[in-house]
């Protein structure tokens, strides 16, 4: 019988949260993002996303073989699926974050589980998630469900 500690879905237990959270620097309180830098977030991202795809794609097809468009095809897919895990769980941030000075963090300020930083990912696939922002709580359902939150940068 499995114990309610093996659970891999389970949020962090308190242990882990003062593990993983790195408190060599006092940050002080962690301010949202404004919506403003969230879009200019999505917009870079975007393009980032759109040319690595496009370009990987190209590639394949230059290449002068059968299966140019199923290949092609197969990495546009890849490169959509895995740039923002790939940035925000390595660097807690993409292209865009950089640009606009933001970061992802959990709701408690800690690093983000890979996990979270999946669910993320995944969420922003849902039909009308971009419209979520228009909400009260002016932050996407992609942040709500992954328990993440985009801050200002003072590091």
């Amino acid at each position: 019988m499995a114990s309610p500690d093996d659970n891999p879905f389970a949020p962090p237990s308190e242990a882990a949260e003062l593990v993983e959270r790195d408190d060599s620097k006092d940050e002080g309180p962690l301010t949202n993002a404004p919506l403003n830098a969230r879009f200019v977030n999505f917009l870079v991202d975007s393009v980032c996303i759109y040319a690595l795809s496009t370009s990987s794609a190209a590639l394949f097809a230059l290449a002068d073989f059968k299966l140019a468009g199923a290949a092609a095809l197969l990495v546009s897919v890849s490169a959509r699926l895995t740039y923002l895990p790939f940035f925000e769980y390595v660097f807690n941030k993409t292209p865009g974050k950089w640009l606009t000075r933001t970061r992802v963090v959990r709701v408690d300020g800690g690093r983000p589980r890979f996990m979270q930083i999946l669910g993320r990912t995944l969420a922003r696939y849902v039909p009308f998630e971009p419209f979520s922002f228009f909400g009260s709580s002016h932050s996407g359902w992609h942040d709500t469900w992954s328990g993440t939150r985009v801050v200002k940068d003072t590091r």
